[in-house]
């Protein structure tokens, strides 16, 4: 659908239309989580930006991102889960092409700092993640703590997702292995490279490693399961003392290092999501907002022979817009000035140049054609 509005040089009339946001990361940021790195980094010089502001600095990327296999800025989760017969389901509340995504590659991960800033009894982790085969105990987020009371992982292995809080201890004390739907064997779709993107929310909380990894809760794309979650017998080590995201030791092409992507890392300390909370998030990523298109600002500079009128609209990165002019609204003929500028950002300017001094009214038209 086209969106359009329109103003006078004398006079603003906006007609209400849309355009698209960015519905995911606002739903995040309105459930206060102490950390949220969006990774939207398209370079490495500033670091992985906690956009709560909370991180003492931001996270560093860990590996050889100028010539090597891990990447920052490539693209971000468009569907979840899909399948040879199954395009999958489509995210359009986290933006699209103006979501980029952090890709670990099995050589790269972001090292967030020390682990006791991320580290508590309850706790609550939600991500996007790009599945890809696992080597063993590939992390896509650790604390790297040692105390079950606050250690605290989200791992994929061999038999698929794992949530872990004891890394000295295996099996029922220590951690529980995603299983299928049935519990009827290990749900090994989420190592599988062809399922694409998963949402994952996880959390525990508790005063001990067994009550830990007794309390788990797991929300997989917007479904509880939790009751699919079931004890195995594999340890899962610390290294570091440094929070990570994508990797677990200081070899950024260790064997634990993730072989996919992450994006949308969001972490709450002393808090567990409730049901409620985790399906808002849920319900926001597979949600396209939709917000007024209006006009934010119009200059006129007169020169002897003629004028210009600067326009700025809100607008989102990598939107495309037309702008049409007219001097008589009644008639409803509109002349094309432009019909591929691009949107610059949140706002877009244009300037018409040469318009009559003689014109005493013009009205514009701007309509987002992509």
């Amino acid at each position: 659908m086209y969106k359009h509005f329109l103003i006078t040089i004398s006079l603003f009339l906006t007609l209400l239309s849309y355009s698209n946001a960015n519905n995911y990361q606002e739903a995040v940021v309105k459930l206060s989580p102490t950390y949220y790195y969006e990774l939207n980094e398209t370079t490495t010089d500033k670091g992985a930006i906690d956009s709560m502001g909370n991180a003492a600095k931001p996270g560093s990327f860990n590996g050889n991102y100028n010539a090597g296999e891990p990447e920052v800025g490539g693209e971000g989760p468009l569907y979840v889960f899909s399948a040879d017969d199954f395009e999958g389901i489509a995210v359009p509340g986290l933006g699209g092409t103006d979501n980029v995504a952090h890709y670990s590659n099995n050589s790269g991960h972001v090292t967030l700092g020390d682990g006791n800033l991320y580290a508590s009894s309850s706790i609550t982790v939600a991500l996007f993640f790009k599945a890809g085969p696992a080597q063993g105990g590939d992390r896509l987020f650790t604390n790297n703590i040692s105390d079950p009371t606050k250690s605290f992982q989200i791992n994929v292995a061999n038999n698929g997702l794992v949530l872990a809080v004891d890394p000295s201890n295996t099996g029922l004390s220590a951690e529980r292995t995603l299983y299928m739907e049935d519990n009827s064997g290990p749900d090994q779709r989420l190592i599988q490279s062809e399922s694409g993107w998963f949402h994952v929310i996880a959390s525990t909380s508790g005063n001990s490693g067994n009550e830990r990894a007794a309390n788990f809760k797991l929300w997989i794309n917007g479904v509880n399961r939790t009751k699919n979650l079931q004890p195995d017998s594999t340890g899962w080590g610390i290294d570091t003392g440094q929070a990570k995201i994508g990797g677990r030791r200081s070899d950024p092409a260790d064997s634990t290092t993730h072989s996919g992507a992450q994006d949308e890392v969001a972490i709450w300390l002393d808090r567990v999501l409730t049901d409620q909370e985790a399906m808002s998030l849920w319900e926001a990523a597979i949600t396209e907002k939709k917000i007024p298109l209006v006009i934010t600002d119009i200059e006129v500079s007169k020169n002897i022979d003629d004028k210009k009128v600067k326009i700025s609209w809100n607008s989102r990165l990598g939107g495309v817009y037309g702008i049409y002019s007219t001097t008589n609204l009644g008639d409803d003929n509109w002349e094309e000035i432009d019909d591929g500028i691009e949107g610059d950002g949140e706002i877009t300017t244009f300037i018409d140049t040469g318009v009559s001094v003689d014109d005493k009214k013009r009205f514009y038209r701007v309509i987002e054609l992509e």
